[in-house]
């Protein structure tokens, strides 16, 4: 129990110190940030480029089944005069007003405007005046109900299908989507965690109060408790980004302007979410605990902190091959080297969800995989856990080789 509350304190201890930095909030709000005036730019141009879904069309009319279709419409208003929809139309309430007249059983519309009808305006006009029109039309050929019922005839659509293709990554959006939010999401964590714990540890290497520390709890366990508080930094990234998007994702459809937008993507969405949920989470969490474990290893083998980002160069570079391979992805298919790279600790993690999402890999690769990133994960942590005290403790600026073969004599 007391190993365990020192390791918590080290932990809440690393988190405390880095979440209370600028640096930390202002990479938690960029995001934000970029969407919210991103947003606004949206906005404005939108409504700076098409003003005529500001305001109405005016009708003018006699016939009370127009003047109901009319009320359900939300781009069309009823006027019972035409003085008042000229009126309207003068104090410039409404775009121009229509006026519907019925003569000899037939219905007459003129436009008044300095502008033609929209052409959506026009259509959605035209099919309330047929409807109308279609009535008056059987109303005056009197006919018996049998006779109405057979003109009302349609005709009959069916189809067999007999095999239904399914979607290929280059022509499917939601897997395009879910691959390159995944993709962007597992390249920024990683290459901003691996430097931030490199340097957090760098940072502390070779100080009096290391020495104070280890002796009063186990190396290994102060190793524990700086994972765990790095690690919590990161899950209260992720959660401040999922409770926005959560927020954003409720309030969309109330949001005027986006939420007809919304609605026609929603199913898109959903399937992205669903994605990035399975496989995706999986491997994420997997490859980032594995790259900030080998962040600390490579900050404990330097002298100075100013170094510690040359000490991440080799993670960098796995980083860099996982995600441009992953990339190129696109164009070159499931070859031998996307399926044999996708079994490899690092590089799996970009790989291998990005084959499950293009449809490429089964759940059963996938979980295999998993295990095979997990299992090295488990086996490099215990190693460095081990061999962390010998690192942290050495002053000397022999270069990080030097370093590593001291650390393993012991």
């Amino acid at each position: 129990m007391l190993v365990m509350n020192k390791i918590w304190l080290v932990a809440k201890e690393t988190y405390r110190r880095e979440v209370k930095t600028w640096s930390y909030l202002l990479m938690i709000l960029a995001p934000f940030l970029l969407v919210f005036f991103s947003f606004v730019i949206g906005m404005v141009s939108a409504g700076g480029s098409d003003d005529n879904y500001d305001n109405y069309v005016g009708v003018v009319t006699s016939n009370s089944v127009l003047k109901q279709a009319i009320k359900k419409s939300e781009d069309f208003d009823n006027y019972s005069t035409e003085a008042k929809a000229k009126k309207a139309y003068k104090d410039e309430d409404i775009d121009g007003y229509v006026l519907i007249e019925q003569k000899n059983n037939q219905l007459a519309a003129t436009y008044y405007s300095d502008e033609k009808m929209d052409s959506d305006l026009k259509s959605e006009l035209l099919t309330s005046l047929n409807t109308v029109q279609q009535q008056l039309n059987l109303s005056k050929a009197k006919l018996t109900t049998k006779q109405t019922q057979t003109l009302a005839t349609r005709a009959q659509f069916k189809q067999q299908v007999k095999h239904v293709e399914k979607k290929s990554f280059d022509n499917d959006p939601v897997k395009q989507i879910s691959f390159w939010v995944l993709l962007i999401i597992l390249y920024m964590l990683v290459i901003t965690y691996t430097q931030v714990t490199a340097q957090d540890i760098a940072t502390e290497k070779g100080t009096k109060i290391m020495e104070v520390i280890f002796s009063s709890m186990p190396g290994g366990d102060y190793f524990t408790g700086k994972i765990l508080g790095i690690f919590g930094e990161i899950i209260t990234q992720v959660l401040i980004y999922v409770v926005g998007f959560v927020a954003v994702y409720c309030a969309a459809p109330y949001i005027d302007g986006f939420s007809d937008l919304f609605r026609q993507y929603k199913p898109m969405i959903d399937q992205a979410i669903g994605n990035l949920a399975s496989w995706g989470l999986v491997f994420t969490i997997i490859g980032l605990v594995l790259f900030i474990i080998f962040a600390a290893f490579c900050g404990a083998l330097v002298a100075k902190s100013e170094n510690a980002n040359k000490a991440v160069g080799p993670l960098s570079t796995l980083m860099l091959i996982g995600f441009l391979f992953t990339v190129n992805m696109q164009s070159g298919g499931d070859t031998i080297f996307a399926k044999v790279l996708s079994y490899i600790p690092f590089l799996s993690s970009f790989v291998m969800p990005a084959r499950v999402i293009m449809g490429n890999a089964t759940n059963l690769e996938a979980a295999i995989s998993a295990l095979i990133a997990l299992a090295a994960t488990v086996a490099s942590f215990i190693w460095i856990r081990k061999i962390y005290p010998n690192l942290i403790l050495q002053t000397d600026d022999v270069g990080p080789w030097q370093n590593f073969k001291r650390s393993l004599r012991g």
